[in-house]
């Protein structure tokens, strides 16, 4: 899929994000945003290795998203790899669903639950370490959030990714600056993160977030050179990127729009009420 095409289709899945999160009343529309065009790049341009057909072929990559309340960017992204189907999807939030508020491993497509953040890159490690002890060449792709870098966990996972010389294990920080209660830098600064990252043993690089050029040069990994280190990637994004209404606004976490800001949203995207309600 070229450049143009991932931008295209990103457009169409903010619109459904946005969709199935008033029409569930669930969802954070905002941290689905941030890392959309990361999970679109992984799955639609084929940085990941899977077989949607095949949720347990055992050669596919791993992905593991710890930001797990970003979930709705997740599965809209699997049902357009044809993971989950459309009214499957559309059952999101709803009573009974498998779809929720966080990932869940009974969906297809789905390689780690998460609820409880700061975890995801522990889990990682291990899939990492399993994939080096089958002797797979396998990769693995951590997604975490800035804000659950507070936890620590995520540090001793990454002690132990230097330390086992997991170079089949790329880490992503979806980097927007905002967590649930402010600002990161307001809770717990992380800066200097790349110097800190560097400091336990990852090769580290600097992206936007939302540059399709950047992300798939740089989360591209040739499994036949890998390179000496485990990779760390901090992407910037935007939290709610692509909604100029709800972009970096603090107040935006949890939140879902009103009538009239709903209003605002749809003549942004540049399309009418009777095709968003076919969306």
């Amino acid at each position: 899929m070229t450049i143009n095409q991932l931008e295209t289709k990103a457009t169409k899945l903010r619109k459904l994000i946005v969709k199935i999160a008033c029409s569930s009343d669930c969802g954070h529309i905002t941290s689905s945003l941030s890392c959309l065009d990361i999970l679109n790049a992984l799955y639609l341009g084929k940085i990941l290795r899977y077989e949607s057909n095949n949720q347990n072929w055992l050669e596919r990559d791993r992905f593991v998203a710890s930001k797990g309340h970003a979930s709705l960017a997740l599965y809209c992204v699997l049902r357009e790899v044809g993971f989950i189907n459309r009214e499957f999807l559309l059952t999101y939030g709803k009573p009974g669903s498998h779809l929720g508020g966080s990932l869940s491993l009974e969906v297809p497509g789905v390689d780690w639950h998460t609820g409880s953040l700061g975890h995801g890159l522990s889990a990682g490690v291990g899939f990492a370490l399993a994939a080096k002890i089958q002797k797979s060449d396998r990769l693995v792709f951590v997604l975490t959030g800035d804000g659950e870098l507070d936890e620590g966990s995520n540090w001793e996972a990454a002690l132990s990714a230097s330390q086992l010389a997991l170079n089949n294990l790329v880490w992503i920080v979806d980097k927007n600056n905002i967590q649930c209660s402010g600002s990161v830098s307001d809770i717990v600064s992380l800066e200097p993160l790349g110097a800190k990252l560097s400091a336990f043993g990852f090769d580290v690089k600097t992206i936007s977030g939302h540059n399709y050029n950047e992300i798939m040069k740089t989360l591209s990994i040739d499994r036949d050179k890998l390179p000496a280190k485990p990779l760390a990637v901090i992407a910037n994004t935007i939290k709610g990127n692509g909604i100029p209404l709800v972009e970096n606004k603090l107040d935006w976490h949890n939140r879902k729009p009103n009538e009239e800001e709903l209003k605002l949203i749809i003549r942004d995207f540049g399309i009418t009420r009777e095709e968003y309600d076919a969306l």
